[in-house]
């Protein structure tokens, strides 16, 4: 089948971007705050009802502001399949800038432009890079797929409690793209705009977003406190996460937070590289954030996680270790 000539040979990027989410993966809700006794009031941060000297920490953005993000994802997965073992590295580098807009119901319009999306990947002794600055002479699918990305604007609309409520732009360019391959089987093009969904989408540009805002308590926190939040990690094998956040700090309107997560895989059965396997992973993930805690801007952070266990593919039980880091900077440049 024709979707399977343009995709495969990229499936160990491809699911490279879906794992990343172990390491990087972040609430869909907010989280109770638990307050640890014995902790300092913040002085001079953002007011509550109930003390004006708690933290209340949520997006606070000026219309006409514009940020500058740095993020690189790497993972190292490790699987041992008939005797043998296989080792797979993937990384990836984007940068890209919010230009921060308001829209009537009070929600935040982030327009993204990505300035730069380099990927590399290693399977056995096979190394390849691909940039999207090379689409224009390049043939690979993939490549060509991340020139469009990077020259196409895509709005994604953000409560101030950090929630995606739309994200518009990024369907109508996998449109543009699948047609662009001139996939004439229907299936084939079916199945080529779902992993469009699952791995642009959901693996990069949701992600992207998810990293840098789903954080936040629900209510205000001082110095001490910790929140939970609980998670579902969506891609090719589903993950559930339940992370423990703590406000170790603030200071010159930084607002320092650490992260402790488990991980464990859904039992519900998915496809991984087309063929059906139930995950049975379980691992950890550790954080640190710093948050300029007047606007609720992510500054800087790094994930680290590590999980293990097997899939079940075809009857057999395949061991599997993954190990994964995600760093980001941002910073104010309007």
């Amino acid at each position: 089948m024709l979707f399977k000539s343009i995709f495969v040979p990229k499936t160990s990027y491809l699911l490279g971007i879906l794992v990343l989410g172990l390491a990087c993966n972040t609430p869909s809700g907010h989280g109770k705050v638990r307050k640890d006794k014995g902790q300092g009031m913040i002085g001079g941060a953002t007011g509550s009802d109930n003390n004006d000297d708690a933290l209340s920490l949520q997006l606070n953005l000026q219309p006409g502001s514009k940020y500058y993000y740095t993020i690189n994802n790497e993972y190292d997965i490790a699987l041992e399949a008939g005797g043998k073992s296989i080792n797979n590295k993937n990384k990836s580098d984007v940068s890209l800038t919010y230009d921060i807009q308001k829209d009537s119901a009070g929600n935040y319009l982030l327009q993204m432009h990505y300035d730069k999306i380099h990927l590399y990947t290693k399977a056995g002794d096979k190394e390849s890079e691909m940039d999207a600055d090379n689409a224009n002479a390049t043939f690979d699918p993939v490549e060509k797929m991340l020139g469009v990305l990077k020259s196409t604007n895509i709005t994604a609309v953000i409560s101030s409690a950090g929630k995606i409520k739309d994200i518009t732009g990024y369907k109508e360019l996998g449109d543009k793209i699948i047609a662009g391959l001139n996939i004439t089987d229907l299936q084939a093009r079916n199945m080529a705009l779902e992993k469009w969904d699952k791995v642009i989408g959901e693996g990069l540009i949701k992600k992207n977003i998810d990293q840098a805002f789903h954080l936040f308590p629900d209510s205000a926190i001082e110095v001490g406190d910790t929140w939970k939040l609980q998670s579902q990690q969506k891609g090719e094998v589903p993950l559930n996460e339940t992370s423990k956040y703590k406000l170790k700090d603030v200071d010159d309107g930084i607002a320092y937070i650490s992260s402790e997560g488990q991980i464990e895989s859904d039992k519900t059965e998915a496809k991984v590289m087309g063929y059906p396997v139930t995950g049975n992973l379980q691992g950890s993930q550790s954080g640190e954030y710093e948050v300029d805690a007047k606007t609720g801007m992510l500054l800087k952070n790094k994930v680290t996680a590590k999980v293990e266990g097997s899939f079940l593919m075809m009857g057999r039980e395949i061991p599997v270790t993954i190990k994964t880091e995600v760093k980001m900077a941002g910073k104010k440049i309007i």
